[in-house]
């Protein structure tokens, strides 16, 4: 399994290379830019999410090109060590992403005057409970198009994968009023951002949708066209 984890980032070691550049970049306007105190963290939190899941599946095209599952699946290695590891990528690209937030954070703060606010452990355990229900959302509906090959069955699959990912990134569009839609101190405002120390319920749904999601890799009836 550990084998994969690296096979896959040497498929990627390029864009992943770029991608965290774009990261410490985007961190480094964040610090300098961003002065509003309650904006800053959910910004970064979001920004985190983004970049981790854009980074792992911006070349999901050319993975089915190269038929990565169909290599792996010829290898001597067990459907389930695969589908742990296609869980456990994500996760390993965003360790990097956060070591890429706090070198940044030590980078900037000798050359600014005022003291940088970085993420709780409790925001950095809800943010991860997120990533790993979205990815995990992301893999169902990639091994469920696999299973249900007709329009109506693919059309709920990704009506479901979309709702998830939205329901994701939404709140903290409305905790940082985006584009002075949400309004500002409002109650939904107050209540999200408790939610953001509240990781509990956010991991215990992102390790059980993972859990299913290497479950139903694992039972899929073909390999080919992925």
């Amino acid at each position: 399994m550990w084998r994969l984890l690296k096979a896959e980032s040497g498929y990627d070691r390029l864009r992943m290379g770029t991608f965290f550049f774009f990261c410490a970049a985007v961190f480094l306007t964040i610090w300098f830019g961003v002065r509003w105190e309650r904006n800053r963290i959910p910004l970064t939190l979001l920004m985190i999410m983004t970049l981790t899941l854009s980074a792992v599946y911006a070349g999901e095209k050319n993975r089915i090109i190269q038929k990565r599952d169909r290599l792996h699946v010829l290898l001597p290695v067990t459907l389930w060590s695969i589908g742990i590891a296609h869980m456990l990528y994500p996760i390993f690209v965003l360790l990097c992403v956060y070591l890429l937030l706090f070198l940044s954070a030590l980078v900037v703060q000798p050359f600014i005057s005022y003291s940088l606010t970085m993420p709780s452990l409790l925001h950095i355990l809800t943010l991860t409970g997120l990533v790993l229900t979205v990815n995990a959302v992301i893999l169902l509906y990639r091994d469920l198009r696999m299973t249900f090959t007709k329009k109506h069955q693919r059309f709920f699959v990704f009506l479901f994968w979309f709702l998830v990912y939205l329901g994701a990134l939404l709140p903290f569009y409305v905790i940082t009023n985006f584009f002075g839609l949400f309004g500002e101190s409002k109650p939904a405002q107050t209540f999200l951002t408790r939610m953001l120390e509240s990781p509990t319920g956010f991991l215990v749904i992102g390790i059980f949708l993972s859990v299913v999601s290497v479950i139903v890799f694992a039972k899929r009836k073909s390999y080919v066209d992925s």
